[in-house]
This record gives C-alpha cells, sequence and structure tokens, in this order.
C-alpha cells in the first residue's frame, strides 16, 4: 500500500467523497457516516490464502480527513 503510493490515493478520494457529503447529505457527520477504505486485491485473495491476505481496510482519522480539507480545498471550514 505504502510503495504503491495507494494510501496517499485513498486519503484523496476520502476528502473528495467526504466533500460531496457534506454538501449534499442533511446532518452528515464523518464520524458517523462515512464507513472507511476497502482495497480488495484479486491476486491476493484465494482459497489457499489467509482470509485476510489481499484486502485492506482503513478509515482515516476524522482530524486527518478536516486537516487535507483545509490545505486542499478553499474555503474548507
Amino acid at each position: 500500500m505504502r510503495e504503491e503510493l495507494y494510501i496517499l490515493q485513498y486519503h484523496i478520494y476520502a476528502l473528495a467523497l467526504h466533500q460531496y457529503l457534506r454538501r449534499r447529505v442533511p446532518d452528515y457527520q464523518y464520524e458517523r457516516d462515512f464507513g472507511g477504505a476497502a482495497y480488495v486485491f484479486i491476486r491476493g485473495v484465494g482459497r489457499t490464502a489467509a482470509p485476510d491476505h489481499g484486502i485492506f481496510f482503513d478509515k482515516p482519522l476524522p482530524e486527518l480527513i478536516h486537516a487535507l480539507g483545509g490545505e486542499l480545498i478553499p474555503n474548507y471550514a
């Protein structure tokens, strides 16, 4: 995930979705409504692999998403 910069990618996507939802969904709250980011690497998933092999999940901390929004989106507040 780190080597291929997928972590940066899902943080940017999470921020974009968060921004969209906060403008479109009444009473939206990141902490309550955002489920997280999941990656499933098809080559890593198989019958003989461990149950979580090839699967990545994370929910970025709200403080990080809000800080990214403040830095990357004009008039984020």
